[in-house]
């Protein structure tokens, strides 16, 4: 660049404004390219937005079909029983509606054994070290000799719980007068799991205070032994949780729940609502919808209304289209739901309404090509329309990459119009210069004249 201060030098022997002139000349030049490249950037960062909450509004969509699109998510149930107070149970998916007659007898325990008592937490036993020997297991037991090196009721507890052996010691205080302090071993729930302990020092010694057992139940006519109270594989879909014996025979009744099956239903209708308000706004060029005028775009959400207001992929039965449960369209294309309807086709036909979202399929994914219901087809739909492969991300890309391009421009726009500005300061320079010679001339001519003998005098 030239080291001339051209404002300085233009400003100063011409009869006007030269460096506004240069500046006007230069922003004439630049503003039409200037303002051409702006509006295709502003123009792709509109439509990269577009895209943005179109994919956005989408994944909404996605996610309310799928609490609908397996089987699974229609089966939910409620749990009742007669004597809660023995027993809890819960239920899953897989669970089957149906009455259950339970009698409990036993339920599971875990042998517990103390030690003889001592007056210190940290009391000395006769030897030290000792070894404490653990046999675990009822058939077939496993023998482990641990050596206690602090030989004391701390050291010993500490010892065992190390040697992890499904034994847990600990130090319980029993508030008597003298000596309360013991040591308490337990075990895990099971007759498999009972344990013997013996000590090399005969100050320290166990006796047995709980029995290990197992539970004992009977459940609809057959006899069930289990090492645990909690029991998740007699009644499929339902974990029993034992507390203690029944009071003869308990019945356990699981009923289809259509509640949560209602409840999802419901907030697709709503979410789906919601979401053609915005992708209609975003094709929408009256209101300056970022996607206006896009083709894909316009048939990606044609595609997923024909989903929505058509028939299922699996209809059969009394039930093939959200309008046979009472789910009708306006003329604005806004689902409408018939509460008495739904519930009703729900009540008499839940099968069907089933099979028309899941094709009484489970964990669904887009690259099967099986049926795959009302609300499975919407899910794969938009998870091939949001795929990182798909046109809605790679033209954001696209559009990205056009506008750091056009950025660019801008830069190389600017280098140029310094350039121009440059030339059109040294123009104007010379033209002063030019004027300023012309001026000085005048001035010496003038003054010649007037020295002249015949020259005009007042």
């Amino acid at each position: 660049m030239s080291s001339i201060d051209y404002v300085q030098a233009l400003g100063a022997g011409a009869g006007f404004d030269t460096k506004k002139i240069v500046e006007a000349l230069v922003n004439a030049e630049r503003a039409p390219t200037e303002a051409r490249i702006n509006s295709k950037i502003a123009e792709s960062d509109a439509k990269i937005s577009g895209l943005g909450k179109a994919v956005s509004v989408l994944s909404v969509v996605k996610d309310a079909a799928e609490r609908l699109n397996d089987a699974k998510d229609f089966n939910t149930f409620t749990v009742n029983n007669s004597q809660e107070s023995a027993f809890s149970a819960t239920s899953t998916t897989s669970a089957r509606a149906g009455s259950n007659n339970i009698t409990v007898s036993q339920i599971a325990q875990e042998q517990r054994s103390v030690s003889n008592a001592f007056a210190s937490e940290t009391n000395a036993f006769n030897a030290n070290p000792i070894t404490v020997s653990i046999s675990v297991g009822s058939s077939n037991p496993t023998t482990t000799d641990i050596t206690v090196t602090d030989a004391s009721l701390q050291g010993t507890v500490s010892a065992i719980n190390a040697a992890n052996l499904g034994v847990t010691a600990e130090i319980v205080d029993t508030g008597a007068a003298s000596d309360r302090y013991r040591i308490q071993l337990i075990g895990e729930t099971g007759a498999e799991n009972a344990f013997t302990l013996t000590s090399s020092d005969s100050a320290l010694t166990f006796s047995s205070v709980q029995t290990a057992t197992d539970a004992q139940l009977n459940v609809n006519g057959i006899d069930f032994t289990r090492s645990s109270n909690v029991i998740d594989d007699i009644i499929t879909g339902v974990t029993l949780s034992l507390n203690t014996v029944t009071s003869g025979a308990a019945n356990l009744s699981i009923n289809q729940d259509d509640s949560q099956a209602r409840a999802n239903i419901v907030d697709f209708v709503a979410i789906y609502n919601e979401a053609q308000r915005q992708l209609k706004e975003l094709s929408n060029s009256s209101v300056g919808g970022e996607l206006a005028g896009d083709s894909i775009f316009r048939s990606l959400t044609s595609s997923l209304r024909s989903l929505v207001l058509g028939t299922s992929s699996s209809a059969s039965g009394n039930v093939s289209n959200l309008s046979d449960m009472g789910i009708s369209v306006s003329r604005t294309g806004e689902l409408n739901v018939d509460d008495t309807k739904l519930d009703n086709a729900l009540a008499n036909n839940y099968a069907d309404v089933v099979k028309m979202f899941s094709a009484n399929t489970n964990d669904q994914t887009a690259s099967s090509t099986a049926a795959a219901g009302l609300a499975g087809d919407i899910s794969n739909l938009i998870a091939d329309a949001t795929d990182a492969n798909s046109y809605l991300l790679t033209q954001q890309d696209t559009l990205a990459d056009a506008n750091s391009a056009r950025q660019e421009e801008l830069s190389d726009l600017a280098d140029r119009m310094e350039r121009v500005e440059e030339r059109y300061n040294r123009q104007f320079l010379a033209m002063q210069q030019i004027i300023d010679q012309m001026n000085s001339t005048r001035e010496s001519m003038e003054s010649s004249f007037e020295n002249l003998p015949f020259s005009n005098r007042d």
